[in-house]
């Protein structure tokens, strides 16, 4: 498969809709309004990875260079919790914040259990690192522990949010800024756009191995 990972557009939102309610139960979707409302405000904070081979996978995601997989999605802000009402509050999003929230990370049923999500996280990390972030925060369910411990993140146990009456841990990946510092708000870093061609077993889901991945960035050709 050959995987593009970008940025979000407006013309990407149903598919990231179809996504979105096919990963969650409806208490925890985002909502169309929301999403919509997300990308209109920080689009540089989707990171969508594509599928751009011809693929008949009857998942309605088709976008306009392929089909997608997964995204990850979360506002940059200086509050370093993650509360419940950034979820519907775009406005609350700050470009310059030292931290990197993430509200979801979603892969369509058909490409899970293939790397997809942790292949993503990677991308998502270097890019909070070179953007100066401080670092990374989420909230997960128990059973997602251990694997975002092993890319690096640290459980603080349990999180005040009460986001569709569930029990989250929130977790947090601190940065010391080895890959580069710069916020891309004032263009000292650079955008993050990543293509890689993977067959079936670069992409098995050897979720682990982070430390043996490096992102070449590239830059955007428009």
């Amino acid at each position: 498969m050959h995987m593009l990972i970008r940025h979000a557009t407006m013309e990407d939102l149903d598919a990231i809709e179809a996504v979105e309610a096919a990963c969650f139960p409806p208490a925890e979707a985002a909502s169309n309004e929301s999403l919509t409302a997300r990308v209109a405000a920080y689009p540089d904070h989707f990171w969508l990875l594509v599928n751009t081979d011809d693929d008949d996978t009857p998942f309605p995601s088709r976008v306009e260079d392929g089909t997608l997989v997964g995204f990850v999605d979360g506002m940059a802000t200086n509050e370093p919790n993650l509360a419940d009402a950034m979820y519907d509050d775009a406005d609350m999003h700050d470009e310059h914040g030292d931290w990197q929230m993430i509200f979801g990370v979603d892969v369509a049923p058909v490409y899970q259990h293939r790397g997809c999500a942790s292949y993503l996280l990677r991308q998502v990390i270097l890019d909070a690192a070179q953007a100066g972030r401080k670092g990374l925060v989420l909230t997960c369910k128990e059973r997602l522990v251990d694997f975002y411990a092993r890319l690096g993140f640290v459980d603080e146990g349990l999180s005040e949010s009460t986001h569709g009456n569930v029990v989250w841990h929130q977790m947090r990946l601190a940065l010391t800024h080895a890959v580069g510092t710069g916020n891309p708000a004032n263009g000292s870093a650079k955008t993050a756009e990543r293509t890689n061609d993977a067959d079936t077993t670069a992409m098995s889901g050897v979720d682990h191995d982070a430390e043996t991945l490096e992102f070449p960035q590239v830059e955007p050709t428009a």
